[in-house]
C-alpha cells in the first residue's frame, strides 16, 4: 500500500477536537494526507471573540489536541466543498450507517483490501461526514462505495475521530498482496474529469429535454452508478468528454443555422 495516495476527507467538521483527534490516529497508523471541508460558519468570527476567523481558531485548537501530529493539520488541505476536496482521486468511498442504493457496501477490513488495490493505480479517499448528521445522499452519490462499521444496533453513533481510527488500524493491517489484483495499467478516471463529464451532460440533457427540470438529479444518478461499475479509465472519461463538447457544438451550428434561415 501507498500510504501518499490514500486521502482522508472530512467533510465539514464541528468539534476542533475531533478535528485533533483525526490527525493523531491517522499519524498512528502510518497516515499523513488529510483534507477538510470548512463549514461555512469558519469564515465567520470566533466564538471566542478574538482576532481572525472561526476556522482558524478551530485549527488552533485542533493543533492543541493533536500534539505531536500537529505537522498533519499544517499540511490539511482546506477545501469549500467536497467536489474540490476530492479532485484528483481515482476513488472515493464514503462512511455512512445506511444502505445506500447502487453502491458496493463494505466493512472496514474489506475497505482496506481494496484500498489496497486501488491505490497501486491511482489516489483514493476515505469520506468522513460531520458529527450530527454524517454524509447526505447527494454527498455519498459522488462515492463509488461506501463503508459501514459494524457496531451494535442498540449504539450505532460512533464518534468521528473513533470512526477514522477504525478505518486506518485496518488500512494498517491490510495485506499488501491485494495490490497485485490491481485494475488494469491504465490511469484510472480522477474525480474531477468525471464531475466535468457530468456538468457537461447534464446542460446537454437537459437542454434536449430529457431531464426532468424539477429534478435532473434523479436521472443522472442513475447514469453515475453505471459509469462507477464501469470502472473507466481516464482517458475513456475523456473521450465521452470530447463526444460531448461535439455534440455540443453541432447543436450550436444547428441553432445559428435556424437563425439565419428564419
Amino acid at each position: 500500500m501507498e500510504p501518499r495516495k490514500i486521502k482522508v476527507v472530512l467533510h465539514r467538521p464541528q468539534s476542533a477536537e475531533n478535528v485533533g483527534a483525526v490527525a493523531r490516529a491517522l499519524k498512528n497508523f502510518g497516515l499523513s494526507r488529510l483534507s477538510i471541508v470548512a463549514p461555512a460558519a469558519w469564515a465567520g468570527p470566533p466564538r471566542s471573540g478574538g482576532p481572525g476567523t472561526a476556522g482558524e481558531d478551530v485549527m488552533a485548537r485542533a493543533r492543541r489536541t493533536a500534539r505531536k501530529a500537529a505537522e498533519l493539520l499544517d499540511a490539511a488541505e482546506l477545501h469549500g466543498d467536497l467536489r474540490a476536496a476530492l479532485g484528483a482521486a481515482t476513488w472515493t468511498c464514503g462512511t455512512t450507517s445506511r444502505e445506500v442504493e447502487g453502491r458496493p457496501r463494505l466493512d472496514p477490513r474489506a475497505l482496506a483490501a481494496e484500498v489496497v488495490r486501488r491505490s497501486a493505480a491511482g489516489e483514493v479517499a476515505l469520506v468522513f461526514g460531520e458529527e450530527r448528521r454524517g454524509l447526505s445522499d447527494a454527498e455519498l452519490e459522488l462515492c463509488q462505495a461506501v463503508c459501514t462499521i459494524p457496531t451494535t444496533a442498540a449504539y450505532d453513533s460512533m464518534n468521528l475521530a473513533q470512526a477514522v481510527a477504525v478505518v486506518a488500524y485496518e488500512l494498517r493491517m491490510a495485506d499488501p498482496r491485494a495490490a497485485l489484483s490491481a485494475g488494469p495499467a491504465e490511469e484510472p478516471a480522477r474525480h474531477a474529469t468525471v464531475e466535468a463529464l457530468w456538468a457537461r451532460a447534464s446542460a446537454l440533457l437537459g437542454h434536449a429535454g430529457y431531464l426532468n427540470p424539477q429534478n435532473p438529479e434523479h436521472i443522472l444518478a442513475d447514469f453515475r452508478r453505471l459509469l462507477a461499475r464501469a470502472d473507466p479509465t481516464q482517458r475513456e472519461v475523456e473521450l465521452l468528454v470530447a463526444a460531448i463538447r461535439a455534440l455540443e457544438r453541432q447543436l450550436r451550428l444547428g441553432a445559428d443555422r435556424d437563425g439565419g434561415t428564419s
